[in-house]
């Protein structure tokens, strides 16, 4: 139909012209997030940008990936039992944001999808992945990440029907 434009359907992108870039390479004002709350609200900003631009999914592979980054970089290491209120509230924001309906999507919300790996299969994909401060990805908080993500999106999922994420489990045997 000529009246309609063609909208490829899902994508799935790499983090890391955002974390370089921010959202200026989309035509936006955001410089590249420096702390966990400007990741968060630039994240947030680019999954809108880039599903209104899709009519299907938006993978973003990296996200606990990233988030971790920021959370260590702003909290230290040990973030990870310190700091758990706040990765939550972090959560929720970019959870009930990303569900909300979307004008540029005819009022659906964004169609999310993340992703958990296991060891193998974060170390095959993420073996040589550096951090634009030239650090590298820390397994162990990540995994820690991933599983505090997937037990609190449940609990959230039990409170009210929540449809997005859509969670994909990589395993390499």
């Amino acid at each position: 139909d000529e009246t309609h434009p063609v909208f490829p359907y899902c994508v799935s992108i790499t983090m890391y012209p955002f974390l370089l870039n921010g959202l200026k390479g989309l035509g936006g004002d955001s410089v590249a997030p420096k702390h966990l709350d400007s990741f968060c609200g630039s994240f947030i900003n680019l999954c809108f940008a880039l599903s209104s631009q899709f009519c299907g999914a938006l993978a973003t592979v990296e996200f606990l990936m990233c988030f971790d980054y920021f959370a260590r970089k702003d909290f230290g290491k040990d973030y990870l039992s310190t700091n758990t209120k706040k990765i939550e509230q972090c959560f929720q924001q970019i959870l009930y944001s990303l569900n909300q309906p979307a004008a540029a999507r005819n009022f659906q919300s964004v169609f999310w999808n993340i992703a958990y790996f296991d060891k193998n299969y974060f170390d095959g994909i993420f073996h040589d992945f550096i951090f634009p401060d030239d650090t590298e990805p820390t397994w162990e908080s990540v995994n820690w990440l991933q599983k505090r993500f997937m037990k609190w999106f449940n609990s959230e999922r039990l409170k009210k029907p929540l449809t997005f994420p859509v969670e994909t489990i990589n395993l390499l045997d």
